[in-house]
């Protein structure tokens, strides 16, 4: 949703977001649990289905504390409101597209009710530009069409929650009733330090998963393959932190300062599920090799390992052609990444032991990591060279 009131320059996630965040690890860690094996198409695209509403709702929910402050009574009353909504999908999630499906529908009516209570406030200040009609479409009528669905039989229940979804996504690029200038008065420092934390909350399921895994597992050879994955997770982690944020940080500020509205939104609201989405599949297919070291991946791993580290890197290339990289730069790092995955992460999950391909993914992204690393430095020289 979209405002015209100002907020601090240097505003930072508080206490009741970090609070709210908690929802979320549990949220990931049951939409996670049938990527796990041997996953078909079904449950990747299942696992899709359900996560980006849920992760849409943060999103969305994270803009409107950008917009309104976390420190607020409103605030903290819509986070901690919001709590229940996202713990019902959660618990729905196992059977979300079955006979759980109506009580996940409830629960993302819910927290679209908070949406609208407080943007509706704020539509109706006389001093606020922000049309009354905006805030119905984009929180009242999608929050009506997920309770409705609930009453509706699959699939037309289903296809209630692509209307609903769809009409967010598209007034989102519709600018209709507000201006640039909501753009330029977002705290672009909360909005990378929470989509930071939100990574953590995925890392931190990678990192939960090897580990109960290596618990009910506690083999040598399982060991050697925890061992393997928490360094795939750690350089990952990594990527994300040292030169993830960084780049976020300034590629936010430079679109903010440029007024180029449509790549905040896009490396804001999109393009960070695609991330996310990665890892959390990477986790799974972790998981699967500390369970079964010595034996070859299962297919369904093999494409949630070799896909996860694709959906990481595409993402990356994505959201660093929208803050404004040179198409050769990126390039530079992202296409030895097809050829690494194609050509050597491929073969090693098919013909190699578990254990082995999970150390084939740990070279792999860390000689990504030093590519990427290194292009950067030649393009920094590259830059200052021509500056001086």
């Amino acid at each position: 949703m979209e405002s015209e009131e100002a907020v601090p320059q240097e505003q930072r996630a508080g206490w009741f977001e970090l609070f709210f965040d908690l929802v979320f690890v549990a949220t990931v860690a049951v939409l996670a649990h049938d990527l796990h094996g041997d996953p078909g198409a079904k449950e990747f695209g299942t696992f899709l289905a359900l996560f980006f509403p849920a992760w849409w709702a943060w999103a969305n929910l994270t803009v409107t504390i950008n917009v309104f402050g976390s420190d607020t009574p409103r605030s903290q009353a819509l986070l901690l409101g919001a709590m229940p909504g996202l713990g019902l999908m959660a618990a729905a999630a196992p059977d979300g597209l079955g006979d759980r499906a109506w009580a996940y529908a409830l629960g993302a009516a819910w927290v679209r009710l908070g949406f609208f209570a407080i943007w509706i406030g704020k539509a109706r200040d006389p001093r606020s530009p922000l049309p009354v009609w905006r805030p119905v479409l984009y929180c009242l009528v999608p929050a009506t069409l997920w309770a409705v669905s609930a009453a509706v039989p699959n699939p037309g229940r289903f296809a209630l929650w692509v209307v609903a979804v769809a009409l967010e996504v598209v007034l989102l690029a519709v600018r209709a009733g507000i201006t640039a200038e909501f753009y330029t008065r977002l705290s672009t420092e909360h909005l990378v330090e929470r989509i930071g934390l939100f990574v953590v909350i995925v890392l931190g399921e990678s990192v939960y998963t090897v580990v109960l895994t290596l618990a009910d597992h506690f083999t040598r050879p399982s060991a050697l393959a925890a061992l393997l994955a928490f360094v795939v997770v750690a350089e990952l982690a990594m990527i994300f932190f040292t030169w993830g944020t960084t780049e976020a940080a300034r590629g936010l500020g430079r679109a903010q300062a440029g007024g180029a509205d449509r790549a905040i939104r896009d490396t804001v609201m999109y393009l960070p599920f695609v991330l996310v989405s990665g890892i959390t599949v990477i986790a799974a297919a972790l998981g699967t090799a500390v369970a079964e070291p010595d034996h070859a991946l299962p297919p369904g791993s093999r494409w949630a390992l070799c896909g996860g580290v694709l959906a990481f890197y595409s993402a990356n290339a994505a959201i660093s052609l929208r803050y404004g990289d040179p198409v050769r730069t990126v390039l530079g790092w992202y296409l030895p990444c097809l050829v690494l995955t194609l050509a050597g992460l491929v073969p090693a999950s098919v013909f190699l032991p578990a254990w082995a391909a999970v150390g084939c993914t740990a070279a792999v992204v860390f000689a990504l990591a030093k590519l990427a690393k290194h292009r950067r430095a030649a393009r920094r020289r590259a830059t200052e060279a021509a500056a001086s």
